[in-house]
């Protein structure tokens, strides 16, 4: 008797091999979605958070009211493709970008609101992030997007509308 010595690997093998690598990637794209949430609430949280020293400037210099007049204060926000909002100093935006709100006149108690566009993941669009300040000149972060997509330097706050 002859016995043929067979190389390769067998149809179960095979299954196997491509059952485990179909395992592999759906853990992995859910995972890349999930970063990709975290990453684009931390590019807002940082992009309206640099709002912050402006809203001081002018608080600082005793302007309130938000304009490009010589008694007004400038926020000088820049336009976002995942934020949705008009200009407030009466800037026309380029097509499908937006800048966040602030607070006009600025207050003690001045706020910063995101409100994020359909650019983003579905997860957070329309959602919210908002800079406050107390009266004391000390800032804080909240949000109405999930905790797990927010960085530590930001806080779910379910009231936000």
């Amino acid at each position: 008797m002859v016995y043929k010595n067979n190389t390769g690997f067998t149809l179960v093998e095979l299954m196997i091999v491509i059952a485990i690598i179909g395992i592999l990637s759906a853990i992995a794209i859910a995972q890349y979605q999930n970063y990709m949430v975290k990453v684009q609430a931390g590019r807002i949280i940082g992009e309206i958070g640099e709002l912050r020293l402006s809203v001081e400037d002018c608080l600082n210099n005793g302007v309130t009211n938000i304009g490009l007049g010589a008694n007004e204060c400038d926020p000088r926000a820049s336009p976002s493709n995942i934020i949705q909002g008009n200009s407030q100093v009466g800037i026309v935006l380029p097509d499908n970008t937006g800048v966040a709100q602030i607070t006009n006149p600025l207050t003690q108690q001045s706020t910063i609101t995101a409100t994020i566009s359909n650019q983003t993941s579905p997860v957070i669009h329309g959602k919210k992030i908002v800079w406050e300040r107390n009266s004391n000149g000390s800032w804080y972060c909240k949000s109405n997007i999930e905790q797990k997509y927010l960085g530590s330097n930001c806080n779910f706050d379910n009231t936000i509308n």
